[in-house]
């Protein structure tokens, strides 16, 4: 009986039934293919600020940071395996370590700053999300832009370093900074060549943000570095460290006031539907009632039905909105080794959405179909 009424109610009026489907369809649609997009665009912003470089330097509290800035030979030295025990440290919110050593020594007739590097990778990263600085094989140089000059050394050519010879096998663009002036090496031959075995000089890291605002993901980060490993602080390079967090927090927001727009209308729609068909079903409302069919009874013919379109919406708005997002997107929005594509996990959230979505829309009428009074519409009848 319950579920002949629920038919005849969606088939009364269907186009009116057609057109809250739609509504809601259309509102998964945009929801999933905003969300699919703005996660890829995101991950993409995030990527292109990890690339501009680290934006952590660590190192002990007793260093002085003019040494370190001016590459001195009073420089502050410590064990490489801080770095090791930072990676394994997975409370920090900093990850894509790299141990660096570094030392100005002359070269045919000029100087650099011979410096050792040594890539170390949390436990928790993944090859999509990895180090930015990849690491050199023995005998392997990479030069920034002014070494290459001054050396007038190119890809391929080899650089005799206190009688250890190293073939360049990257020029790195200009940067504007010191690192310009840099010739990279691996870190265990630069701490033979410079006499400092089990040596470095600072760590380069990257704040990650987890949660919170770029503020808390500080604060935390140096909370949890001065209580597992004292003696050391850090300098945040603010430049990247906002850009990252601005471009997430702009990709959030636009997605939620989008979304939360086009909630409000859909629910307008549904609303005055909902009130339209009350109105229109009450003479059969109040028949039903005067046969002793109980208000809840009523109430769950309209909630069970705008559930179930509620469901189909969902499903059908999934697979429309990823079918979108991979056909306008996936040929410009592509972040290495993984390209836009659905995400299932989705696929909840959207049916979630959308039921809320059909409850909130719903109030109205089922408060006006639970103040009708039968006596009077058999009157009217």
């Amino acid at each position: 009986m319950f579920f002949r009424v629920l038919i005849s109610q969606a088939r009364y009026k269907w186009v009116v039934t057609l057109l809250v489907g739609l509504a809601m369809t259309c509102l998964v649609t945009l929801y999933v293919y905003l969300n699919n997009t703005a996660e890829f665009a995101n991950r993409s912003m995030q990527l292109v600020m990890k690339n501009m470089g680290h934006n952590l330097l660590i190192f002990p509290d007793r260093a002085d940071l003019q040494d370190l800035y001016l590459c001195r030979d009073s420089q502050v030295r410590f064990a490489d395996e801080v770095t090791r025990q930072m990676s394994d440290s997975l409370a920090l919110s900093s990850r894509y370590y790299v141990s660096v050593l570094q030392e100005r020594v002359g070269v045919d007739g000029g100087k650099v700053l011979l410096t050792g590097i040594e890539p170390v990778a949390r436990k928790d990263e993944t090859r999509e999300k990895g180090n930015m600085i990849q690491p050199l094989a023995d005998g392997q140089a990479r030069l920034g832009s002014e070494a290459a000059r001054l050396l007038q050394k190119q890809v391929g050519d080899s650089v005799d370093i206190r009688g250890t010879e190293f073939r360049v096998v990257e020029v790195l663009p200009p940067k504007a900074t010191i690192d310009d002036c840099r010739m990279y090496v691996n870190l265990r031959q630069c701490q033979q060549l410079i006499d400092a075995a089990g040596q470095i000089n600072y760590i380069l890291a990257f704040l990650c943000l987890h949660r919170g605002t770029l503020e808390e993901s500080l604060e935390s980060q140096e909370a949890e570095l001065a209580a597992r490993f004292p003696g050391f602080r850090q300098i945040s390079r603010m430049d990247v460290a906002q850009g990252r967090s601005l471009a997430r927090t702009t990709t959030q927001k636009s997605l939620h006031s989008l979304l939360a727009l086009v909630a409000v209308v859909t629910v307008m729609v549904i609303a005055v539907a909902g009130l339209q068909e009350v109105h229109d079903r009450r003479h059969e409302t109040g028949i039903l009632l005067a046969m002793g069919v109980s208000h809840f009874y009523l109430v769950g013919l309209y909630l069970v039905k705008i559930l179930a379109i509620a469901a189909l919406a969902a499903i059908a708005g999934f697979l429309l909105g990823s079918t979108l997002a991979v056909q306008l997107t996936s040929s410009f929005l592509v972040v290495q080794t993984r390209a836009v594509e659905f995400v299932w996990s989705h696929l909840p959230v959207a049916m979630m959405l959308t039921a809320t979505v059909a409850l909130v829309a719903q109030i109205v009428p089922v408060a006006k179909l639970l103040t009708l009074d039968p006596n009077a519409i058999l009157t009217e009848q």
